[in-house]
């Protein structure tokens, strides 16, 4: 667990399409399944991946999450 803020690069999906990308700071890197929210709308984060010497974010709206 990381002890202090943490830069990710974030990719958001809607409906599979790549609809934006760009930087959060967090107070903790998320695992896949926790919450984030992104321009006020809650997502879920789908994925979290290493590369680059960034952790890369995969995100999707919880409003089109199937459940």
């Amino acid at each position: 667990m990381n002890n202090g803020p943490v830069s990710c690069v974030y990719r958001a999906y809607e409906g599979g399409s790549l609809v934006a990308t760009g930087r959060l700071v967090l107070d903790t890197l998320p695992e896949a399944g926790d919450e984030v929210t992104l321009n006020g709308r809650r997502h879920v984060v789908r994925a979290v991946e290493f590369g680059g010497g960034e952790h890369v974010l995969e995100l999707e709206p919880i409003e089109l999450t199937p459940g």
